[in-house]
């Protein structure tokens, strides 16, 4: 998992919902049932963050099934701005211009004025057309100081073959306001040196023109998008289930993260190569085509399940990624549980992904230092309890651990970024203390 601002989260919520995405309308919600969590995660002197779900789901006339989720989160702690590390001392200007960030020496630049909070509300719809034919509809909002998200989603399913087998289409469209502190900037524009806080950065013009006054909506950048996954649910014998689907994605708007940057530095003939002359504001494509393939086997082993699942990811951006996960649930008696968890992850850099841009050198048409966007392996080891607590109540903690790496010196780096660890580890620790009770 990764945490970035808080949009991170959206990042990190967004894939988990085109996961299930391709399950939930296939399968029956659960009626009478109501579900909490707490969620903590600890990234190591880095971000911080807590999060609360709810939600119930009710049977309602006609075998209609109803759902309400109600999320809040909280975010805080240093993240990378994009900027290389240096052998110098950096000073930056905050992204509302009136304050200054700086970093050690040596070390990658970090943006540690980030707070944010979040709420979400999810509804959802699931509507019988028949004994083997359900269709599903949900709405979805969030909002945070600088974002803001509304859409909707709907799905059909149908059984086949004495419900041995399930197949599903569904769809998705979100559209997202953003409203970055201090405005959005124009791509690949010079961050302003500190000292000029009073100054505002360079921003896109859009409408409005000859007010120099406009702030708050004025300043709002959109983005759309819209997902849709096609699934097959197959019931192979008595043990085991198998599950195949395709998802597709098209984002277009403001794709940008307004406070990324990028390191300009000294070419090789300067008089300290590799040190930082300006920063520049990040720039990304308008759109992005995003597809998958994810196939998952579920096996009954005497009393006992295993999960494996594996998904390959591509997009137009350049990025290919491949995912391996895992989970056994160990049944120990009187209802207890134990469920292990390992995933493996690695992905490729997107093709406009740079980790610094060279002095002198024609500026690229988009160019990108965010993380997310480099080349990485990821593992995840975690372990799950389940407790009963009465005839229908059930207690889980999980514990996960997460560690990403990526190239510390790309062949590319020269001077001083030689000896600089351009990207370093980041581990993290993940706790969820969830509940469950029927009702």
């Amino acid at each position: 998992m990764q945490l970035r601002q808080s949009k991170s989260i959206r990042h990190a919520v967004a894939t988990v919902t085109a996961a299930v995405l391709g399950s939930a309308p296939g399968t029956r919600a659960e009626p009478n049932k109501f579900e909490g969590s707490l969620l903590l995660y600890s990234e190591r002197d880095r971000v911080q963050a807590a999060e609360g779900v709810i939600g119930f789901t009710l049977p309602v006339k006609g075998e209609r099934v109803i759902g309400l989720k109600l999320t809040f989160d909280g975010l805080t702690g240093p993240s990378p701005n994009g900027a290389s590390p240096s052998r110098r001392i950096q000073t930056f200007t905050g992204a509302s211009g009136g304050n200054t960030l700086t970093a050690p020496a040596g070390e990658i630049p970090l943006d540690n004025s980030f707070r944010d909070t979040r709420y979400a509300v999810d509804a959802s719809l699931v509507q019988p057309l028949g004994r083997t034919t359900a269709a599903s509809f949900g709405g979805h909002y969030s909002s945070e100081h600088d974002y803001a998200a509304f859409g909707f989603s709907t799905g059909l399913t149908q059984d086949l073959f004495r419900k041995n087998t399930t197949i599903g289409l569904s769809a998705a469209f979100s559209h997202d306001l953003i409203s970055a502190e201090g405005g959005a900037p124009v791509p690949l524009s010079a961050m302003p040196p500190p000292g000029e806080g009073e100054d505002e950065p360079e921003h896109e013009e859009e409408g409005n023109e000859g007010d120099d006054d406009h702030e708050g909506t004025d300043d709002q950048r959109n983005k759309n998008v819209f997902d849709a996954v096609a699934s097959l649910t197959q019931i192979v014998d008595r043990y085991t289930i198998v599950r195949v689907n395709y998802s597709f994605s098209h984002s277009s708007g403001y794709l940008n993260d307004p406070y990324k940057i990028l390191s300009v530095v000294q070419d090789q003939h300067g008089d300290e190569p590799g040190e930082p002359v300006q920063y520049l504001y990040e720039s990304r494509p308008e759109s992005r085509d995003k597809q998958a393939v994810f196939a998952e086997v579920r096996r009954y082993l005497g009393g006992n399940t295993l999960d494996v699942s594996y998904r390959f990811f591509w997009d137009d951006w350049g990025i290919t990624s491949r995912t391996a996960d895992m989970t056994y649930r160990q049944q120990l008696g009187g209802g207890q549980s134990l469920k292990p968890h390992v995933r493996w992850y690695r992905q490729t850099a997107a093709d406009f992904y740079r980790q610094f841009l060279i002095d002198g050198q024609p500026l690229p048409g988009h160019a990108s230092a965010d993380y997310r966007l480099g080349a990485f392996d990821a593992y995840t080891f975690g372990l799950q309890y389940t407790l009963p607590v009465g005839e229908r109540i059930h207690l889980s903690l999980t514990g996960e651990y997460y560690l990403q790496r990526g190239k510390r010196g790309p062949p590319e780096a020269f001077g001083s970024l030689r000896d600089l660890d351009l990207f370093p580890d980041l581990d993290a620790l993940m706790f969820r203390l969830g509940f469950t009770s029927e009702f």
